[in-house]
């Protein structure tokens, strides 16, 4: 009788503590998902140590369900769900960080593509202003004639000419400088004043045109010329 009674406690201890040491079904499901959920989402990259440990209890837990250690399993699956949710939530934080890295970087290289076109900009602008530069120094300036040549004497010869055509490239002060009209560049204003009424501009005359050169000036009037293309420096003289 005493026998029976210690085998009815043994069972009735063997069931408390089966009841109280459940198979953990749903908690090692949940653990298994936990791990996924953060592989999938590259914990294994970027949070390599918590991913481990949670690699490493539900393995552990696993084992222990096997084996029957309920409740230990229990305490495992929870450190697994743990360093799972640890895992994930680094992995999220290294994203953000990475995210705001690679907009900074964009930011930075937009930025040197702006001032790079800005600069590309400033140069064409340079450019254009030397070339605008360049065209205005190369406008019509004052006409390069040849350089003071010997004076001629002024009075009437019989080689000096009265009439004289123009020929091409030459200006006023070309022609009064040729040996057979004045021989002196200077003197042009003479041959201006004399053909007024077919030159307005004593920069401009043309090729064909037939000018008089004045035989009556006296040597105060060829002087007064002199100095007056001196003064008004319409052409220059080369050597």
């Amino acid at each position: 009788m005493q026998m029976f009674k210690r085998l009815l406690l043994i069972a009735a201890l063997v069931i408390l503590v089966s009841g109280c040491a459940k198979r953990p079904v749903q908690d090692l499901e949940d653990a298994r998902s936990a791990v996924a959920i953060a592989y999938a989402a590259g914990a294994a990259q970027y949070a390599p140590g918590e991913f481990q440990l949670a690699s490493s209890a539900l393995q552990a837990a696993e084992l222990q369900v096997k084996n029957g250690q309920y409740r230990q399993a229990s305490r495992t699956l929870e450190l697994a769900q743990r360093y799972s949710s640890e895992a994930l939530k680094l992995t999220s934080e290294s994203k953000q960080r990475q995210a705001a890295e690679q907009k900074r970087l964009a930011e930075e290289e937009r930025l040197r593509e702006q001032e790079k076109q800005k600069k590309l900009q400033r140069e064409a602008e340079r450019k254009k202003q030397l070339a605008k530069k360049k065209r205005k120094k190369a406008k019509p300036g004052k006409p390069t004639v040849p350089a003071k040549k010997k004076k001629a004497p002024i009075d009437a010869k019989p080689k000096l000419l009265d009439k004289v055509q123009v020929r091409s490239g030459e200006n006023l002060a070309a022609i009064a400088a040729r040996k057979d009209v004045y021989g002196d560049a200077l003197l042009w204003p003479l041959l201006y004043k004399a053909n007024r009424d077919q030159i307005k501009d004593p920069k401009e005359i043309f090729v064909g045109q037939t000018l008089i050169i004045p035989r009556d000036k006296s040597r105060d009037e060829a002087e007064a010329a002199r100095r007056e293309a001196l003064d008004l420096g319409l052409f220059e003289l080369t050597d």
